[in-house]
């Protein structure tokens, strides 16, 4: 070989290579959408590449779109800003570029990546079908598929008509290619274009008005609905659902183009939103777009239901959790934007009569044909008033189980098998008896007899015989009255009555402050199906049980409505109260004064009352206070509950938080005050707060942060997000050395400052937006935990630090419409741990 060559390849090598690990590794999602995922291509067999095995098909799906284009035609410019949009929705994307390849068979580790994609978008240039590459990944991509819907062409500036039947550049293309390729394959290649061009897709052309980027977003919204919906959403040991499932599916007629409405409905505990999960995860991917939107009712609770609810359909229809529109007007001119043209499914789980006037007369107008609207619900009454509003209204009435579903469902629980041993047969088919077949009372009872004696199971179906027939609060009270701990059953009541739907970690620091050892009585109260915690970490419980709950704990939590001003004063045993909701929206004007409440430990308060007076030692034992668009201006000098943890008052007035020194004491863990839109800076003594964790003051006007804040070593979360005016962080913000978690996105920071190495905890940190930060510095790279960089659309960003690649455990780097315009060498580097696609 020429001595020359061998130079050039010497030194080339090494590139190639670095190349070739930034291009392969996998690029995860950003914050609150993380994926893992291993390089596709290790660990992977060889593959017939003529077929799909039902094998490789079954798995889980690794990614959620393989994105197929021609690299010369698109790769940077359309797919390059299309992977961008669907990266930054949380999308895992597959990007195959031919060019990376200089072979023309498709690896192994390709057919594994096109055997476990679950959505496939085709982007059909001038140039497509000149590449064997593509065609061969076509072929392959339509074998694979087992529906259309996972199949999304994107015909750009070509006409579909050309790609269906080979005419123009793709007829040129085919014809080149009969001097290397058999009359087989070429037949194979015509066969799959004219497949995938009579697939409903999306057409670019020159001489429409709408522009590239208005394609991308319809895109990104059509794949988000499918990629997030087979996430599924049932539970473990189901029986008796695929019938009911189908039974629905029969009752909405999809072959009619019309817009139909199903009421599932049926006693509490019966299933219907089992039932419903499960007709969504099997049916909505043949929608174009789709939401699940779960316990509607709770909405109502913390003020009018449509506006949260409208911004919940807003988040899943369009896959996007910044949703950017703030009043109901708005919000259904843009849901209308968002269903005009597009057949959907809106399933809206437990209605009531409380909330279907306000919400139906705002969306029965909205849905296009084809579109289908479920609703469960108690009350069958309701479908009588839907049915003025649409014609075309139907209900499924949920059997229970019967006795063969109901011993499975009853077993799994109490003995984690489908059927009982032998010796426990009898004694089970008595408690299924008793159950009356409703599903949730065979979870209940089947877990609390879970591991007990049989003398227990006899002792407690003597109680249970003394239940009246169908009165399932009773059968549900047997698992409270069973908890062997008063802690656990104070945890149960106190989320019953004030933590359904809300953040795990933030309740159990509340009960931890109380003794209450929430890291033993949580998951007791998980394994005797009292409660679940969802996917978002967030508390949630059947409203059956939270009914429950409250009855049993209303003598000392109580929620007062209505005359909540005469009912505040006229309060009898004031000194038992340990958790107290006051909601003014319906109340008439007037001022009320606290008084003393010796065991308050959980205050909300609902509306913008005028509270006055003096809050002196009134609280002793308050531990969190919520109260959402709080009138104060600042907090009183008086009020200063010595044991407070979780002080929750976002939207509110303030424009200071206190005068002089903190009337918060040494117990506060987590401050929120996001969107406090007035407030413009936070206290100097706010370093004294030595106990704080969770500060997020996103949305507010603060100019600056005191420099006291870097005495709060113990900090973990700082959440300045939108903080628009922001334009610096103190020098030695590097101190706070507990921070795993920092967001500045949306701010006017011009630089970070070069303690920033100090924060050695430092996970996750986001600058998305900062268009004023020029560069990082170096210090950064002192960061050996940080998982995530979030830099994109920081325009102005020029360059990342040189010794980038000695951040061992970077997997993620978000550096997309940033200045940026060479990558440092050092990245390569960080191949090494399983980095994810850096992309600039």
């Amino acid at each position: 070989m020429d001595a020359s060559i061998l130079v050039v390849l010497v030194w080339a090598l090494p590139l190639l290579a670095i190349l070739a690990i930034i291009i392969r590794i996998v690029f995860v999602s950003r914050k609150k959408h993380l994926h893992s995922s291993e390089d596709i291509t290790s660990n992977v067999q060889p593959t017939d590449p003529s077929s799909c095995s039902s094998s490789s098909s079954s798995a889980p799906p690794t990614w959620d779109v393989f994105l197929s284009f021609y690299g010369k035609d698109t790769r940077n410019g359309f797919t390059s800003h299309l992977y961008s949009a669907l990266d930054q929705q949380g999308i895992l994307t597959f990007r195959d570029d031919p060019a990376l390849d200089k072979g023309q068979e498709i690896s192994s580790g390709l057919l594994e990546a096109i055997k476990h994609s679950k959505i496939f978008i085709i982007v059909l240039s001038e140039n497509y079908a000149r590449s064997p590459w593509c065609l061969n990944e076509l072929v392959q991509i339509l074998k694979c598929k087992t529906t259309e819907f996972q199949v999304i062409p994107v015909f750009f500036y070509v006409d579909p008509t050309d790609v269906r039947y080979q005419k123009g550049s793709f007829r040129e293309a085919l014809d080149g290619h009969k001097r290397r390729h058999s009359v087989a394959m070429i037949e194979k290649w015509k066969s799959a274009l004219s497949e995938i061009a009579a697939l409903s897709g999306h057409h670019l052309r020159k001489e429409a008005n709408k522009n590239e980027s208005d394609t991308i977003q319809d895109i990104v919204r059509n794949v988000a609905t499918r990629a997030y919906t087979t996430v599924s959403h049932q539970e473990k040991y189901l029986f008796g659902i695929d019938s009911a499932v189908e039974q629905i599916y029969k009752k909405l007629n999809m072959d009619h183009n019309d817009v139909r409405v199903l009421g599932i409905c049926g006693m509490g505990g019966i299933g219907k939103t089992t039932i419903a999960k499960a007709f969504y995860d099997k049916y909505s991917h043949i929608f174009d777009v789709s939401c699940f939107n779960e316990n509607v009712r709770h909405y109502s609770q913390g003020g009018s239901s449509l506006l949260p609810l409208l911004k919940q359909l807003l988040i899943d229809l369009l896959a996007k959790n910044d949703c950017k529109v703030f009043d109901v007007e708005s919000r259904i001119s843009k849901l209308k934007q968002i269903l005009y043209f597009k057949k959907a499914l809106v399933i809206l789980d437990d209605l009531d009569q409380s909330n279907y006037s306000e919400l139906l007369a705002s969306l029965g107008d909205l849905f296009s044909a084809g579109s289908r609207v479920i609703i469960t619900t108690r009350d069958t009454n309701l479908l009588n008033k839907i049915e003025a509003d649409t014609s075309k209204v139907d209900m499924y009435m949920v059997p229970p189980l019967d006795q063969i579903d109901s011993l499975e469902l009853f077993s799994y629980h109490a003995f984690r098998k489908p059927v009982p041993p032998e010796n426990f047969k009898e004694l089970s088919l008595s408690f299924v008896t008793y159950a009356g077949g409703l599903p949730l009372a065979l979870k209940v009872l089947g877990s609390s007899l879970l591991g007990r004696t049989c003398e227990f199971w006899k002792a407690k179906l003597e109680k249970v015989k003394e239940i009246p027939e169908n009165d399932i609060h009773k059968i549900l009270r047997l698992s409270y009255d069973e908890l062997e701990d008063e802690t656990e059953k104070t945890i149960f009541l106190d989320i019953a009555f004030f933590f359904v739907g809300k953040n795990k970690d933030e309740a159990v620091q509340i009960f931890n402050s109380c003794d209450f050892h929430p890291d033993v009585g949580i998951p007791v109260l998980v394994d005797r199906c009292l409660m679940t915690i969802d996917t978002d970490n967030k508390f949630q419980m059947h409203n059956l049980i939270q009914d429950m709950g409250r009855k049993l704990g209303r003598r000392t939590r109580l929620i007062l409505r209505g005359n909540v001003w005469d009912d505040l004063q006229n309060l009898e045993e004031k000194s038992d109260i340990e958790g107290l909701i006051l909601d003014f929206r319906t109340s008439g004007y007037g001022q009320a004064s606290a008084e003393r409440m010796p065991k308050l430990r959980l205050l909300q308060i609902i509306g913008e009352p005028d509270i006055k007076g003096n809050f002196k030692n009134l609280f002793p034992n308050l531990r969190c206070i919520t109260w959402h668009s709080c009138p104060w201006t600042h907090i009183p000098s008086t009020f200063c509950p010595p044991k407070l943890v979780f002080f929750d008052m976002p939207s509110s007035k303030f424009k200071i938080l206190w005068k002089g020194s903190t009337p918060m004491m040494n117990y506060l863990t987590c401050l929120d005050l996001r969107n406090c839109r007035n407030l413009k800076r936070l206290p100097e003594s706010l370093g004294d707060m030595k106990a704080l964790k969770n500060i997020d003051a996103s949305g507010t006007a603060i100019e600056k942060l005191p420099d006291s804040i870097t005495q709060l070593k113990g900090l973990v979360d700082l959440n300045l997000y939108n903080c628009k005016k922001l334009r610096k962080l103190p020098e030695d913000f590097g101190n706070m050395e507990g921070l795993e978690i920092f967001d500045a996105s949306l701010s006017a920071i011009e630089q970070l400052p070069d303690s920033f190495g100090g924060l050695v905890n430092l996970v996750e940190l986001y600058l998305a937006y900062c268009k004023k930060l020029r560069n990082l510095p170096n210090s950064i790279c002192k960061l050996k935990l940080l998982e995530v960089l979030d830099l994109s659309s920081s325009s102005n960003l020029e360059q990342l630090p040189e010794q980038l690649g000695n951040m061992q455990s970077l997997e993620t780097v978000h550096a997309s419409y940033t200045a940026i315009e060479q990558v440092p060498d050092s990245i390569g580097l960080l191949g090494k741990t399983g980095l994810g696609r850096c992309e600039g």
